[in-house]
This record gives structure tokens, C-alpha cells and sequence, in this order.
């Protein structure tokens, strides 16, 4: 089927990923134009072509109003849209997609006309660094365009449940518009301050997100070990003061169930927030904290925890909780070479 499009009313989206493949199909199911337009296009773009080709047969049969396009490069999302949102891992993919040499976003914005670059807006919903994060909205911001930072909470479920939190810094009109397609993904939008302040927000609350499930499986695995069955103590958890998302949602021993939730360790680690990624985020935060002046001990143990873990190929890819059963398989190890 053979769709009229235009630039004005065409959303980006860069990554398609286990977050980003989650977020794009809230977007194309629940998001409306707040002026009551035509109908919006997606123009969609990953480094897997294969994820783009799955994206879009799966939306045609669904949605088979939505224009879907499949873009070879940022550059050509940017030709084709004129709100672009990115999903990505790091710094270094999100200066690519947006200021990179030969097919970034600000190359093509840089064949346009003043008004095509002043129509253009930039979410960034990856987890990086602040430095970079403002370095690229400033060179968008030198030809015109718009960049804010709006990093999420929730994980993988959250992505698929379209209930993210999200964290967002910049402009307050450039966030002012990024609402009503942030809201179309997540329960809560929440307006943090200037460029760099959503990443700010987002970091720290992944600190401590580390934390509590290092603290959780610690917790769980000295229940154990004391001969407290692990349904039981986690009941007790999530009935006492030890209550908390890692406890409730995800949590890390296989034998539980904590109310509806599927965890991943249901599911052999295998998706969630993988370890790499979750030690990505705790090294933001040690790096941010010794700039910033901050004391880490407690951080700085659990990145130093998770460092060996996101570095194996045993439990890098693996959902973050698998914390648990490295500590697990450690203390086991260390029992059985005692005399």
C-alpha cells in the first residue's frame, strides 16, 4: 500500500532494539497528533536491518494504516522526518547517529533550509554521557536544530508495558513537544531542567538501582545459606522494610514468584536490562561522581562488583539480576575449598 507522506508529519526512530523495538510499537499504537493532523509516518532506522524488516511486517498486518519507512542511515531519517528519536547504547553510537561523518542526522539537516532545521527536534533516549550529550545538541543547535536528553526507567517490561519513566532535559519548549510523544511510550514524563539534566536523574537512579539488587541478591542468598526457604524470605522482603523494584518486579532468584511479574530469572537471565548495559550506567555514575565530588563507596563496591560480570561472556548479556547467581556459584566455590 502506497502512503502520501511529508517530513512535518514523520517521526524517526533510531534503534529497534529490546528497548527500542518495545517503545516504536507503543508509539505507532498510542500516539495522535495533539493538533488533530493527518495521519504520522514512521521512518525507522537500525544498524540490523533484519530488526527493521520484523518491525515493519509486524506493523503492517497490525496497523496497516501507519506509513512504516525503512531508512538505510540517520542521514536518510533525517531527509524523511522532522521529530527523530534515538534508542541507542552508548555515546559513541549517539554521536554517529547525530553528528557523525557522512550519514549522521547533521548532515543531511545541512542541505536543508533554515526552516526545515528549525522544524527539526532531537530526542535522545540513550543513556550516556553528559559531556557528549551537550557537545552534539550544540552542534545541532549551531545550524538550527533541537536536541534534548530523555533517558527511561523501567526496563524491558516497562518498554513493552508502556510504562517507562522518563527523564527529560533541555529547552522547556522543546520539551513541551517531546511530550506528546514521550507520553505515548511511558506512565510518567517528567521535566528535569537544562540539557544534560535528564541524564543527570537517570544515572543516579540507576545507582541506586544497582545497589538494591546487589543488596536484594546478597540478602536472598544469606537467607538461603541460613536455611530460609526463598519464597519465604522474599514475602517477608516485600512485606517489610527491604521492599523494592528489584524485589517486587525483577527479582533475581529463579524459585520465586513475586505477584504477576515473569522476571527474567524466570527465563534463564535472558532479556530485561542486560549486565553490560546496567555496568555501563554504574561506571556514568563513578565517572560523574568524581567530577562532581561526591563520596561513592557504596557505588563504587557495586560497580566494581558488576565490572567482572559485563566483561564475561557467561553473564554480560544476561539480564542484570544475574548477579545473584554469581554470587552464588562464588560462595559455593568458596565453600567447597574449605577444609
Amino acid at each position: 500500500m502506497a502512503f502520501s507522506t511529508d517530513r512535518s508529519n514523520t517521526i524517526g526512530f533510531v534503534g529497534l532494539g529490546a528497548m527500542g523495538n518495545h517503545m516504536l510499537s507503543n508509539l505507532i499504537s498510542r500516539y495522535t497528533r495533539p493538533d488533530g493532523g493527518k495521519e504520522v509516518a514512521f521512518a525507522l532506522c537500525d544498524v540490523n536491518q533484519a530488526a527493521v524488516d520484523n518491525v515493519i511486517k509486524r506493523h503492517r498486518s497490525k496497523h496497516p494504516n501507519v506509513p512504516l519507512i525503512s531508512c538505510s542511515s540517520p542521514h536518510d531519517v533525517a531527509q524523511k522526518a522532522s521529530t527523530i528519536i534515538s534508542m541507542v547504547p552508548t555515546g559513541k553510537h549517539v554521536r554517529e547517529v547525530y553528528v557523525g561523518e557522512g550519514n549522521s542526522v547533521l548532515s543531511a539537516l545541512q542541505s536543508m533550509s533554515q526552516d526545515q532545521r528549525a522544524e527539526t527536534l532531537c530526542i535522545d533516549q540513550s543513556t550516556i554521557e553528559q559531556s557528549v550529550s551537550k557537545a552534539v545538541a550544540l552542534q545541532l543547535q549551531q545550524i538550527g536544530a533541537d536536541l534534548v536528553d530523555a533517558p527511561v526507567s523501567g526496563g524491558v517490561i516497562g518498554a513493552e508495558k508502556g510504562t517507562l519513566s522518563i527523564m527529560v532535559g533541555g529547552s522547556k519548549a522543546s520539551f513541551d513537544r517531546s511530550v506528546p510523544i514521550l507520553q505515548s511510550m511511558a506512565r510518567k514524563v517528567t521535566y528535569c531542567g537544562d540539557l544534560g539534566a535528564g541524564l543527570a536523574a537517570k544515572i543516579s537512579n540507576n545507582l541506586l538501582l544497582g545497589i538494591t539488587m546487589l543488596g536484594l541478591s546478597e540478602a536472598m542468598l544469606l537467607g538461603k545459606r541460613l536455611g530460609v526457604d526463598s519464597q519465604v524470605l522474599a514475602d517477608i522482603i516485600n512485606n517489610s522494610t527491604g521492599r523494592c523494584w528489584s524485589s517486587e518486579i525483577n527479582h533475581p532468584v529463579p524459585e520465586v514468584k513475586a505477584g504477576d511479574s515473569s522476571p527474567p530469572a524466570h527465563r534463564n537471565y535472558k532479556g530485561g536490562f542486560v549486565t553490560k548495559l546496567a555496568h555501563k550506567d554504574l561506571a556514568l555514575a563513578v565517572s560523574a561522581a568524581e567530577e562532581a565530588g561526591v563520596p561513592l563507596a557504596v557505588g563504587r563496591c557495586v560497580e566494581e562488583t558488576y565490572r567482572p560480570l559485563a566483561r564475561s561472556k557467561e553473564f554480560g548479556d544476561r539480564d542484570f539480576s544475574v548477579i545473584y547467581e554469581a554470587l552464588d556459584s562464588l560462595g559455593s566455590a568458596t565453600r567447597s575449598s574449605k577444609p
